[in-house]
């Protein structure tokens, strides 16, 4: 998949201005921040909190909800595909990953491997705790509550599941 910074001038400009106000705290760069990602995805979101920190690459590959908030910290890598749906929240430091390395070739080290993307895929109404690492090809269901330091391996399917633990598993439910 070839999502990279974004394709327009205006998205371009906007994304380097991002980058200058990645770490300004007052409430003003709140607002400047969802105004520059408004202009780099292309529409106006609703509820949009991005705080300090937040570092974004791939930003064409993410889609993004309204009333979403991305707490202190975050990494989001969305150059596999990035979709987080609506009344999400994203806690403090954590790591959405859309991309990992190959390994099956013994022979080639490594890091000369090729790079596999795949998408992740965040549903409505989720509440992703603080320090946690969601893994390319993840997808997290509608309501489902992943607990603070969970690494999300594989597919959250069900609906208001309770998910946390390394690697993440099934603790309960919402309903």
């Amino acid at each position: 998949m070839s999502a990279g910074r974004p394709s327009t001038i205006a998205g371009k400009l906007a994304y380097r201005a991002y980058l200058l106000i990645l770490r300004r705290e007052a409430m003003i760069w709140l607002r400047v921040r969802r105004w520059l990602v408004d202009r780099m995805l292309g529409r106006r979101h609703v509820g949009l909190n991005i705080f300090p920190d937040v570092f974004i690459e791939d930003i064409a590959g993410l889609t993004l909800g309204d009333h979403v908030s991305i707490n202190r910290g975050c990494n989001l890598s969305a150059g596999g595909g990035l979709t987080i749906g609506n009344h999400v929240a994203i806690g403090h430091g954590t790591s959405i990953i859309t991309s990992n390395h190959g390994f099956e070739l013994s022979d080639v080290p490594i890091k000369a491997q090729p790079i596999v993307w795949d998408r992740v895929v965040i549903g409505d109404n989720v509440w992703i705790g603080a320090r946690v690492c969601i893994l390319a090809g993840v997808s997290i269901a509608d309501g489902a509550v992943v607990a603070a330091g969970a690494v999300v391996n594989r597919p959250v399917a069900e609906r208001d599941a309770i998910v946390g633990g390394v690697p993440a598993r099934r603790l309960g439910s919402r309903r």
